[in-house]
């Protein structure tokens, strides 16, 4: 049976490993290092591929990888797999080899020469090497904290950027400080929503528009709100910067409108079609005037349980004090968990994961996944 393997990217393992279970919500995934995920399921090249376009923590996939544990295997018997593999492939063509080593070195264990082997090896099998303009790639991983060698055709690439460097806050034509990264954003839309389809997005506090830039720019459809104006009209231009100059791949709006009165914000088109909330309400002074933060988180989710569609999930932020000590005790910066965690229940939503994102010393942020259901 052919094996699929899935590189994630170092920046926060933990979320990379549920946003990949999310984007693939019917393929099993199994951990054999902190950053190599395997699966026995089969996904479609173009579906591999929109999985690492979209993401912000999959790096890369290995299809119809093989694998070997250098601590009690050697590099011969990954040759001899490695032969195997590229027997069994239906095609031929240009080939390149590319290596990538993660999570430090392998004692005496040399990637490119490892590579060479495999290269001359396909060169056996009919294959040519072309490492300018290759149709085909293999990928050959080196897991230094692990010890796993894994050798597999390459979907995707072994660069480390994701795009979204260019888009931080300071890039934007219209930003503020405290905007989320886009790393970060990226990877909640892609919590809350799941693979890419017609359903929607909703951003109800947009603020800047981070959430709804990304959520664009993956040809999602988005439905992005906020009191303020300047907010909204800042969103519409960052929207149309991000796109520089090319139509959305779907429809998208941004209106100027009550978190707390969505169905009344929003066209009844978009009702029912929202399958995902992500949300990064404001702290301290907000443009809700006297409405506590629980108050406005709650009025919020109420609000949005008109419109949503079933199965619909939510992405919240809130910030929290750093655990420096790693007890896993939760101290938010603004009230307190047992408070908030009965509000989410008492909104209809049930938590179903939750992470930890560091981003100095005094801040931490907490990132909820909860199932919310619609009202009856």
């Amino acid at each position: 049976m052919a094996e699929l393997l899935a590189c994630l990217r170092g920046w926060h393992v933990e979320l990379a490993t549920a946003e990949i279970e999310a984007l693939a919500p019917h393929t099993k995934f199994a951990a054999i290092s902190p950053r190599l995920l395997a699966s026995s399921s089969q996904l479609k090249t173009a579906e591999l591929q929109q999985i690492i376009t979209c993401s912000s923590g999959v790096q890369c996939f290995l299809d119809d990888y093989v694998s070997i544990n250098l601590e009690h295997e050697s590099v011969e018997e990954l040759l001899e797999k490695a032969t195997q593999m590229i027997r069994d492939a239906k095609f031929n063509g240009a080939l390149a080899v590319r290596t990538l080593r993660i999570d430090g070195r392998i004692n005496d264990f040399s990637t490119q020469s490892t590579a060479g082997k495999i290269g001359s090896i396909a060169v056996a099998e009919q294959f040519t090497i072309d490492l300018e303009n290759p149709e085909f790639e293999i990928g050959l991983i080196a897991d230094g904290g692990s010890n796993i060698v894994a050798c597999g055709w390459l979907v995707g690439n072994f660069d480390d950027s994701i795009g979204t460097a260019n888009r931080r806050a300071t890039e934007r034509p219209f930003f503020r400080p405290i905007s989320l990264d886009p790393r970060l954003a990226r990877l909640a839309v892609n919590l809350a929503c799941g693979p890419i389809d017609e359903q929607a997005v909703l951003d109800p506090m947009t603020g800047t528009g981070g959430f709804a830039v990304e959520a664009v720019m993956m040809g999602r459809r988005c439905i992005a709100v906020d009191m303020n104006q300047a907010m909204v009209d800042g969103t519409t231009q960052n929207i149309a910067w991000a796109l520089q100059g090319q139509p959305a791949k779907n429809d998208y709006l941004v209106v100027t409108g009550d978190a707390c009165e969505l169905p009344e914000t929003i066209e009844n088109s978009w009702h029912g079609q929202i399958s995902g909330i992500v949300l990064d309400p404001p702290y301290g002074r907000n443009s809700h005037g006297s409405k506590s933060h629980y108050d406005l988180i709650s009025k919020t989710l109420q609000s949005a349980r008109a419109i949503i569609s079933e199965d619909a999930k939510l992405v919240l932020i809130v910030p929290i004090i750093p655990d420096k000590n790693d007890t896993g005790e939760i101290e938010l910066l603004h009230g307190q968990w047992d408070e908030l965690n009965q509000l989410l229940s008492d909104c209809g939503t049930t938590i179903i994961g939750r992470w930890k994102e560091h981003v100095h010393g005094s801040l931490s942020r907490l990132i909820l996944l909860a199932s919310i259901a619609p009202l009856d």
